[in-house]
């Protein structure tokens, strides 16, 4: 087995009216948590170009994936960060949450393009393998969010390219983002296999527990969990039980530990309305 430590964190965008949280008031902060941290794979949510380039300049050891959800791979993105010594980078790719996720598009009602980003990750001194999906689902459209769902457990289990040997899906997933919905909700209990109960609206012939992509929550799976019961923050105080971001694994992935990080700042405040989450993994 090989150990492989995931972090999972939504920066917040670059917005303007955030004022003294504005990010070039928390890009350093951010950076600091994660090199202390030392992820084998940083997924981040919300980051506009030009924090992206930021994280590229603060986390010097880690190799990037992604693009932005906007044509052209302007906008926000979900990159996966690799650290180098460790990890590469075999193949990857992006697609959006929609009706057509092979182009830019913005799919069920949600109010922005929304897309998951996976890299296939090899180690440097062996054999060992992951599939990582970072996503984001909309905030708004709860039917988004519940076909989000549906479209992952359909379409991550094939990713990799064609005439790749782990296009079968023998490769151990593990899914992270801002899943905007906490643990009990449908989004969440479809990812799992739980959706007998959630709402199907129109969508005959969605994935049922028993077909599509199997994933446990590292944060229930984990032996050890440590930190706050929520990921939610107004960047000086934690909001109660907003569990959104998630870790959840498949079958072939061991979970040693989940943690929520309540790292704050030198200014005693968090470095961003989430609270970044980290599973330490073995496959």
């Amino acid at each position: 087995m090989t150990g492989i430590r995931v972090l999972s964190y939504n920066v917040r965008y670059a917005n303007r009216g955030d004022h003294h949280d504005a990010w070039h008031d928390r890009r350093d902060a951010v950076g600091r948590l994660v090199r202390f941290h030392r992820p084998d794979v940083a997924a981040f949510q919300e980051p506009l170009p030009e924090q992206r380039e930021d994280l590229r300049e603060r986390l010097p050891a880690y190799e990037f994936a992604g693009r932005g959800r906007e044509a052209g791979g302007e906008g926000e993105g979900c990159p996966i960060a690799v650290r180098s010594e460790r990890w590469e980078v075999v193949e990857g790719d992006t697609f959006w949450l929609s009706e057509t996720p092979d182009e830019p598009s913005t799919g069920w009602d949600a109010a922005y393009p929304r897309i998951a980003t996976w890299a296939r990750v090899r180690a440097v001194d062996g054999d060992a393998a992951l599939r990582v999906v970072n996503t984001h689902f909309d905030h708004v459209s709860a039917r988004a969010r519940r076909e989000s769902a549906r479209l992952l457990r359909d379409r991550i289990p094939g990713a990799a390219t064609a005439g790749n040997d782990e296009a079968d899906g023998s490769t151990p997933i593990v899914l992270v983002g801002d899943l905007n919905c906490t643990p009990g909700s449908d989004p969440h209990r479809i990812l799992v296999g739980d959706d007998s109960g959630a709402d199907d609206d129109d969508a005959p012939g969605n994935p049922t527990a028993d077909d599509g992509l199997s994933l446990r929550d590292a944060a229930a799976a984990a032996d050890l969990r440590h930190g706050p019961g929520t990921s939610l923050t107004d960047f000086a105080r934690l909001i109660d039980d907003r569990r959104i971001d998630h870790a959840l694994v498949s079958p072939g992935v061991s979970v040693e530990a989940f943690a929520t990080l309540a790292d704050r700042d030198d200014r005693g405040r968090y470095p961003s309305d989430h609270l970044p989450i980290l599973a330490r993994l073995s496959v």
